[in-house]
């Protein structure tokens, strides 16, 4: 479970691209190829397809496939641990011997408008060796104010399924989100949004694959780690989206996030697009970000703790993400691809840096350097 960092933020991605699509549903079709891989030894190559039908005026339905295939170096290697729980006989952390763990995740949704009103659900299933996922997501939109203001109630649940290959048992981690957003035409320039969400999260809340070594004053031994077996997130952010001459705009935002496990972060960021001519749009974007550390993160143990982590996303924390984006109807380098009115093609590129305040379990490196990468084509039918 060391990549389920990854395959989170795959989620969160693929949660957002529908929840566009049901804002302006059309006849589309859309496959995408993506990619990450970081200096902690974590690959992950997913492809994933979608569809969209307008069935009526009013109704649009949607499907969705996706596989990847994530390598992490952390969940290869073996560790022999000394203090186990006592629902398993097992003794090891680390250790999958899957090398190429495969994720299959299937999904589809329905739209429907009621005048100005919409409502939207949507249905996922993930299943892989180790882990399984299934996912409901809603959201309904109010326009007011001859549409000059917005509201979006949202919410998703999650029921997963953790049963690691290193461990004789299945446990439940439930995640509950809810989410309310209120868009505001401040000018005919400028945009508002405001973003509150409040995230409940029960169940198996650590990763079983990472290890936690214990230094006593006649030994240093291996233990598991230990979370509490239940969370609360909350966030707000707001974004100011400001048209600047005739074809460009930026985007500024800024998050604030806290937990009752005590983390508590501070995102940053900006985004400029431009239209270039021909249906060709770019953008790029900076985020920063920076958090404090769980009440329960010590840089060492004793193991008369009640709680243990080695989770980097539970240290303190600063990350740097820099993205570029770029749609285009055709290809100018490869003349053979096909043109089209309704096809357009899509590239995306990430860099994102996170520097912890101790080095990683796995790696003992302080920093993360990771790449991501998105190629998409989407055909309007």
């Amino acid at each position: 479970m060391g990549e389920k960092f990854v395959c989170v933020v795959i989620l969160c991605l693929i949660l957002a691209t529908i929840v566009d699509a049901q804002e302006s549903s059309q006849n589309e079709l859309q496959a995408n190829l993506s990619g990450y891989a970081d200096n902690f030894g974590v690959v992950v190559i997913y492809p994933n397809f979608s569809l969209t039908r307008q069935v009526n005026e009013a109704t649009s339905i949607n499907g969705r496939f996706l596989v990847d295939a994530v390598s992490s170096a952390s969940m290869k290697s073996h560790f022999e641990v000394d203090g186990v729980s006592s629902a398993t006989s097992k003794t090891n952390g680390g250790g999958d011997n899957t090398p190429d763990e495969l994720r299959f995740q299937f999904g589809g949704g329905a739209q429907h408008s009621f005048g100005s009103q919409s409502a939207a659900l949507n249905m996922m299933y993930s299943t892989e060796h180790d882990y399984s996922s299934l996912t409901f997501a809603g959201n309904f939109i109010q326009p007011m104010a001859q549409k000059n203001t917005t509201f979006h109630l949202g919410f998703v649940r999650s029921m997963d399924k953790v049963f690691p290959q290193i461990r004789d048992w299945k446990r439940d981690v439930d995640v509950a989100t809810y989410s309310v957003q209120a868009t505001q035409n401040l000018t005919p320039r400028a945009v508002m949004e405001t973003i509150y969400s409040y995230t409940t999260s029960q169940g198996h809340l650590s990763d079983n694959y990472q290890v936690v070594t214990v230094t006593t004053p006649t030994n240093v031994l291996s233990r598991e780690p230990v979370h509490p077996d239940s969370r609360i997130r909350q966030a707000a952010a707001a974004r100011l989206n400001y048209y600047i001459f005739t074809n460009s705009s930026v985007q500024f935002g800024y998050r604030y996030y806290w937990d009752d496990w005590e983390v508590n972060g501070h995102t940053i960021s900006t985004l400029y697009q431009t239209h270039l001519g021909e249906d060709k749009i770019m953008g790029i974007g900076v985020r920063t970000h920076k958090q404090s550390k769980a009440f329960f993160y010590q840089e060492t143990y004793n193991g008369n703790e009640q709680y243990m982590t080695v989770d980097p996303k539970l240290k303190e924390a600063t990350t740097l993400d820099i993205q570029f984006k770029i749609s285009f109807p055709k290809v100018p380098i490869f003349t053979w691809f096909p043109v089209d009115d309704r096809l357009k093609y899509q590239f995306a590129f990430n860099w994102y840096r996170r520097n912890t305040t101790t080095p990683d379990w796995h790696s003992k490196r302080n920093t993360l350097y990771a790449y991501n990468f998105n190629i998409g084509i989407r055909y309007r039918y």
